[in-house]
């Protein structure tokens, strides 16, 4: 299985990418700048990032995309900067080496049908201008808090129906968000009802990973807060479930669960490696 976690750049990504290493982690997703705004950083010089991840034998790499855009604005202002931003980071993940840039699909401006039509038609728009640069997106599944988009597979089917051909679009699956946004996911049944969901809404082919997380909130709330597994509302059997699917599948699995270092995740890695 291809294992991983998101850990944090703060002493530097050669300090990650080496701390992933040692713990026998194959996968690794970070940000390339702060996720809610500010300068963004440096990059190591080209090819440097490279050889760090071919002799820490990571792959794939993931990067996550700032949260402080939303990709879905109607607002021109709002939209222009999502666009020139989102752009710009497909330009750092290639100079960083990274296999996908992972991006949620962001908020409508409005209530109702019309509003959700309306901003899945733009983030189909910004997709297509972040593709005039090389690379693949990963979009999530979200939680559906407030006004967020891609909380049911009906949405991200109308988002790939706007796309047409793109292929360079896939999907990144979290069972947090799934579960916030009305999944249960405590037994075996609920993983193969939650699977065929996705496979129905935009094809099983189109996942590229899965952030395996519990959450603290209850099926259907809404409400997005991370948990360590078995913690939440993630059950024993759907864990046990979802880790034969990762396998089978060879999906690459990323903890996003509290604490941004390898230590703070030493208990879900243990978790996980008695369930193997």
């Amino acid at each position: 299985m291809k294992l991983g976690a998101q850990l944090s750049t703060t002493r530097g990504l050669k300090t990650a990418i080496m701390e992933a290493s040692e713990r026998g982690l194959s996968v690794l997703q970070v940000f390339s700048r702060s996720p809610v705004g500010g300068q963004s950083k440096e990059l190591p010089k080209t090819g440097t990032v490279s050889a760090w991840l071919e002799q820490a034998h990571i792959r794939p790499f993931f990067v996550h995309a700032p949260y402080f855009v939303n990709p879905a604005a109607t607002d021109p202002t709002m939209q222009e900067r999502a666009r020139a931003v989102l752009a710009e980071e497909m330009v750092r993940v290639k100079r960083l080496h990274g296999d996908f840039l992972v991006l949620h699909p962001g908020h409508c401006q409005g209530i109702g049908d019309e509003a959700k039509a309306a901003g899945l038609e733009i983030l189909a728009g910004t997709l297509r201008y972040m593709l005039t640069r090389p690379g693949i997106i990963l979009m999530e599944n979200t939680a559906g808090q407030g006004r967020e988009l891609g909380s049911t597979f009906d949405e991200l089917h109308e988002l790939f129906r706007h796309l047409g051909r793109i292929r360079r679009v896939g999907i990144l699956l979290d069972t947090a968000h799934a579960m916030a946004a009305g999944f249960p996911l405590h037994t075996t049944e609920d993983v193969t009802r939650f699977l065929g969901a996705v496979e129905r809404g935009v094809g099983l082919n189109r996942v590229r990973g899965v952030h395996l997380n519990d959450n603290a909130y209850p099926v259907g709330s809404h409400r997005d807060r991370h948990a360590h597994l078995l913690t939440g509302h993630l059950g024993l059997p759907a864990l046990k479930a979802l880790l034969r699917e990762v396998r089978d599948r060879s999906w690459p699995l990323i903890l996003e669960t509290p604490g941004s270092t390898v230590e703070a995740r030493e208990h879900d890695l243990w978790q996980i490696e008695q369930l193997l």
